[in-house]
């Protein structure tokens, strides 16, 4: 069962200069010292969402831009088609992670992750 839930990004919309983006860091299971893992993401989006999202994670306690990886299996959308509101388990003792978005049309409203 979930302990903690967080907003990883909200609003990321085609029309503004955020259509590529790379949220803030926000704690992860590993930060906590927890040994399980165990993450799921919800990506949000509307229903003309056509892009591509997917989660990094780190494991430094304070990362730089070089310190970050891409997740996995955390990985949707192919940048032309449609993409539907989804979610994605992923298991690491990341001690941070971040959503990377890109927009072609519509929007994402939110990416909420638990764990």
């Amino acid at each position: 069962m979930p302990t903690v839930s967080t907003t990883v990004q909200s609003q990321v919309n085609a029309a503004d200069s955020t259509a590529a983006t790379v949220s803030d860091k926000v704690k992860a299971d590993g930060y906590y010292g927890n040994a399980d893992g165990l993450h799921t993401v919800a990506y949000i989006c509307s229903s003309d969402f056509v892009g591509t999202i997917k989660m990094q994670g780190s494991l430094a306690t304070d990362p730089a831009s070089t310190d970050w990886f891409d997740i996995d299996g955390t990985s949707v959308g192919d940048g032309s088609t449609v993409v539907a509101t989804t979610y994605k388990n992923f298991t690491g003792n990341f001690v941070w992670v971040r959503s990377s978005v890109t927009v072609e049309t519509g929007s994402v409203t939110k990416i909420q992750l638990n764990y």
